[in-house]
């Protein structure tokens, strides 16, 4: 493996994201333990095609960055651990509980974080 790969991966994971919310927003919310209704349903879709833009430019940053895409990979560490931070301050405040998507979801942000870490101080 290697840091353009832990890129891609990344971003197919954000796409994969967004096809799934977009298919079954319902259940995706009832994993995290809200209900979904019409207005929240228009709120998945724009940030859904957010995530989906986003996900093109990491797709195509190993691309425009060629050899110096390590320097892309401390900031991508930091930005895998933000979604870490709000999930564990919407549980510390029980604004969502913690359930098993809630375990998921950060495990999947701290190893991209780890990838992105480790794979931007390899050399070579």
């Amino acid at each position: 493996m290697n840091l353009k790969l832990v890129f891609r991966i990344y971003a197919g994971f954000g796409a994969l994201f967004v096809i799934l919310g977009l298919l079954s927003p319902d259940a995706m919310l009832e994993s995290f333990g809200m209900t979904y209704n019409d207005e929240v349903g228009i709120m998945i879709q724009f940030v859904s095609m957010i995530q989906l833009m986003f996900a093109v430019v990491v797709w195509q940053l190993p691309d425009w960055l060629g050899d110096n895409l390590t320097k892309a990979g401390s900031t991508f560490m930091v930005l895998s651990l933000i979604p870490v931070a709000l999930n564990i301050f919407h549980v510390m405040t029980d604004t969502l509980p913690a359930t098993g998507a809630f375990f998921v979801e950060n495990g999947v942000w701290v190893v991209f974080a780890g990838l992105f870490y480790f794979y931007s101080k390899k050399p070579g």
